[in-house]
């Protein structure tokens, strides 16, 4: 009997604390987080899809909450929703995006409006959804996602014909709305150690819910493609390739040289005297491999060698340290660390104008990425009439084809040996400048890329 009343005495204690957990979550929902259901998506933001000029025929939805950096994915969405909203005036977007991104979209139409929506949490309420998520296997994440983003968003979803997901992350239920979701790679899938374990598991778990509530898979490579396909078991023809066709982006037609002089200045170099890779840095891209190459290559030179490398990408003053540390460590003394050292620039995030001196300025691009979906830096360089020297791996050879020099980004000798011979042998930096003229060509058409989306999009609206 003492032992039955123990028992029911812990039961109780545990009843009573998951009663003041329940209450504390929706306490943190209510009143404490920033995404509540008074200020989430009032109804101001709300009628911005009823707030439509009369023309309009057709209102799609495009979720850009997952898009936080300035990278190839928030590029590719601004070309696509500009270049459909140009080409189909009657139709209209309402772009939902997160306040917090690095730089605001830039859309351009009138039939375009773009909703920012902050749906942060508090650290209280980020804390219980990890301990609730781990014990019912990511139920209420889920839940939690659906019911203080979407059902606030999609509140009149009635008047929708399309749900266009640009960088499909988030989970979204089946709201009778056909819905195109763009999956860039399965970076997660193949490469775990890239992420946090939590990522991961979000990530994996995630897939399968946005592939089920899709009609449409798109992605930008066949190499994704086949992926995602062989992943998931999927029928070929739901997922299409359509190449991002935007080597041309950043050509600027009006730089002068005024402009160009002083970009170069700014950031302390001299016409054909660098490498460029443009790269937000994180693991997969293979920073460290590069800069143990680049030392390596320095330190192998008779005499001093004016060759610089330069980042551009945001990066924490954390990682510069660990990338400067990695460079101590791979020099001979500290006279020869601080000399390599102050040959690496960090150009952190810059405007296309900047970009396109930078590039067109360049001696080469070397780009040692272990994992890309696509790669757009490598057509832009070869767009922008430079070498390119990349890794062999993953979509890098689809996209460059025949017009770049190969290497494996996980030997840093083959690093190092492919730096030396794009440096010394300027044969083939303009055999390849040649070759990546007529690559460029191909995903440079945007009119055919934009041309891909819109039969899509017609094919699956409401």
């Amino acid at each position: 009997m003492r032992k039955l009343k123990k028992l029911l005495r812990k039961l109780s204690h545990a009843v009573i604390f998951i009663m003041m957990l329940v209450v504390f979550l929706l306490g943190e929902l209510i009143f404490c987080s920033k995404a509540t259901f008074r200020d989430f998506f009032t109804t101001e933001k709300v009628s911005a899809l009823n707030d439509r000029p009369k023309h309009i025929t057709k209102n799609i939805i495009v979720d850009a909450l997952g898009i936080s950096t300035n990278g190839g994915i928030k590029t590719l969405t601004e070309n696509v929703i500009n270049g459909i909203a140009e080409k189909r005036p009657n139709w209209y977007f309402t772009v939902l995006g997160r306040p917090d991104i690095e730089q605001p979209f830039n859309f351009k139409s009138n039939n375009i409006k773009i909703v920012y929506v902050d749906y942060s949490f508090s650290n209280a309420l980020i804390t219980i959804c990890n301990i609730l998520n781990f014990f019912t296997f990511g139920l209420v994440r889920d839940q939690l996602m659906q019911l203080l983003f979407y059902d606030n968003i999609l509140f009149n979803k009635s008047s929708c014909d399309l749900y266009f997901d640009p960088y499909a992350e988030f989970v979204v239920n089946d709201y009778s709305i056909p819905k195109i979701s763009v999956i860039h790679d399965i970076l997660y899938f193949d490469v775990l150690k890239h992420f946090s374990n939590e990522s991961v598991l979000w990530r994996k778990a995630n897939a399968p819910k946005i592939i089920t509530s899709s009609k449409k898979i798109i992605t930008v490579s066949d190499f994704s493609r086949n992926k995602i396909i062989d992943s998931y078991n999927l029928n070929s023809d739901f997922v299409q390739t359509i190449h991002i066709k935007l080597a041309n982006r950043i050509k600027n037609s009006e730089r002068t040289p005024e402009f160009e002089k002083s970009t170069l200045e700014k950031f302390r170099l001299n016409a054909k005297k660098y490498l460029i890779y443009p790269s937000i840095v994180r693991t997969h891209k293979n920073h460290a491999r590069l800069f143990q190459a680049f030392t390596k290559f320095m330190k192998h030179q008779n005499k001093i060698c004016d060759l610089k490398l330069v980042i551009v990408g945001t990066v924490s003053p954390e990682v510069i340290k660990d990338l400067n540390k990695l460079i101590e460590e791979n020099c001979d003394n500290k006279e020869q660390s601080e000399y390599i050292k102050n040959q690496i620039v960090f150009t952190n995030f810059i405007p296309n104008a900047e970009l396109d001196i930078l590039l067109s300025n360049a001696l080469a691009m070397i780009f040692p990425s272990l994992y890309e979906g696509f790669g757009m830096p490598i057509i832009e360089a070869m767009n922008a009439g430079i070498p390119v020297a990349c890794s062999n791996v993953t979509s890098l050879p689809e996209v460059a084809g025949n017009a770049a020099l190969f290497f494996d980004p996980r030997n840093v000798d083959e690093i190092t040996d492919t730096i030396d011979k794009i440096y010394r042998d300027k044969k083939l930096r303009n055999k390849l400048i040649q070759l990546g003229f007529e690559r460029a060509k191909y995903f440079s058409d945007k009119n055919s890329m934009i041309d891909e989306y819109i039969q899509v999009f017609e094919q699956y609206m409401n």
